[in-house]
């Protein structure tokens, strides 16, 4: 048996990988249909992700309730693999955008997944066949730690909290590399091809995007998009800053118990702006960092950067 032409999107978090995977799950018939197997990413996450990331937190002496040794690592990945591959399908389309880690790994060290190493490595090594393709979406600095430090505020827990000024401080200090953490993931997966794109541009580049997700056995145009997405409220800036002031003064328990209550009072929108921490100087230096990244991208020959006017 051939084996199947494997693509893996990675994410990244915050860059609309949930619509992504709406849409691939809302055509995943039509897809079957044509040789296509589009992996359920929850499945992908319990039966791939997670027992990796529980493996890699073993060896770090984390003490989770549930483990993973080597042999018991490669049974789980290996089960679902074989279950897989069983599809007989031309292509194969992953997505998971933990497979670097979580929000709150960004947020805690003010760096961009700081266990990537690790946890791609890991996740990589479980794949029996070739990944052929890679696609990942990057977003500008500022705006993606915002939104990271409000993702990690959802499900704090009661230790090590990190609060919005040290957050910031950590970032500066770092000084963040889309680049750095897309050679990871080269690394990771020497044989594959990788595809890059800003979120910034993401609706003009939609398209284009789930073409090359795809393949060219399916024309994009057969592709429907769900009706009705379930999206989670977001949380303003208000809401945070009401939140955060409530940790400071009551503690994370009693914060948790209102952060739906204050996502509900002050949802973002035109009454309620997006929460931004940054100061006008700070944006803009993150801003130029980022500009920066993207022309070292560019000029990489192993990435394809999409881009608008290139319409590829």
């Amino acid at each position: 048996m051939l084996e199947p032409y494997v693509v893996l999107h990675g994410g990244f978090h915050k860059t609309a990988t949930s619509h992504i995977q709406s849409v691939l799950r809302r055509n995943a018939k039509m897809l079957h249909k044509n040789r296509v197997f589009y992996v359920h990413h929850r499945e992908t996450r319990k039966e791939l992700t997670i027992p990796c990331q529980l493996y890699v937190y073993e060896k770090k002496g984390q003490n989770y309730r549930v483990k993973y040794n080597d042999t018991e690592l490669s049974e789980k990945t290996g089960a679902f693999f074989a279950n897989l591959l069983k599809n007989e399908c031309k292509r194969i389309i992953l997505s998971e955008e933990n497979m670097a880690g979580h929000c709150g790994h960004c947020v805690k060290r003010g760096l961009l997944y700081a266990w990537r190493d690790k946890l791609v490595s890991t996740f990589a090594r479980q794949f029996p066949v070739s990944v052929n393709e890679v696609h990942l979406c990057i977003r500008n600095y500022a705006d993606f730690f915002a939104s990271a430090y409000t993702e990690y505020l959802r499900s704090l827990g009661p230790d090590r909290f990190v609060d919005e000024p040290i957050m910031r401080k950590r970032v500066l200090d770092h000084m963040p590399s889309w680049h750095d953490a897309l050679v990871t993931v080269m690394n990771a997966f020497p044989k594959a091809q990788m595809t890059i794109w800003m979120f910034e541009e993401f609706h003009v580049l939609e398209n284009n995007i789930l073409a090359n997700l795809i393949g060219p056995d399916v024309e994009v145009s057969k592709i429907k998009f769900p009706r009705t997405e379930k999206k989670r409220a977001s949380a303003s800036g208000r809401a945070v800053a009401e939140l955060l002031q409530i940790i400071r003064d009551e503690g994370v328990e009693i914060a948790m118990e209102k952060r739906v209550e204050l996502q509900e009072k002050y949802p973002r929108g035109t009454q309620y702006a997006s929460y931004d921490p940054w100061t006008k100087f700070e944006r803009h230096h993150l801003d130029e960092a980022y500009i920066r990244d993207i022309e070292s991208i560019r000029a990489d020959p192993n990435i394809r950067l999409l881009r608008p006017l290139t319409g590829c």
